[in-house]
């Protein structure tokens, strides 16, 4: 992963994962970023299914609905650990 793409992921994501805090609708066309940018990269299947949750269909407020946000955001968590990872141990 270079590093130019690795902090556009990160940034990408951390701008999803507040969009998501918010109920933002902007989460998705954000994740669809981020999956663009993580092609190739160890976070990129991560991005791929937060960007596939966040896309579907806007679920009901309830039980359903909150699950599938709380899915999203640790998928997006779990992408930012990652690109951090290949950041911080990839050529300076």
């Amino acid at each position: 992963m270079s590093r130019a793409a690795a902090l556009r992921t990160l940034a990408l994501c951390a701008q999803a994962e507040m969009a998501l805090v918010r109920r933002d609708p902007v989460a998705g066309p954000l994740l669809t970023q981020a999956a663009r940018a993580a092609e190739g990269t160890g976070a990129a299947p991560l991005v791929a299914a937060a960007a596939d949750l966040a896309r579907r269909p806007a679920a009901p407020r309830g039980t359903a609905g909150a699950a599938r946000r709380k899915v999203t955001q640790a998928l997006v968590r779990a992408a930012v650990q990652r690109a951090g990872a290949e950041l911080s141990s990839g050529p300076a």
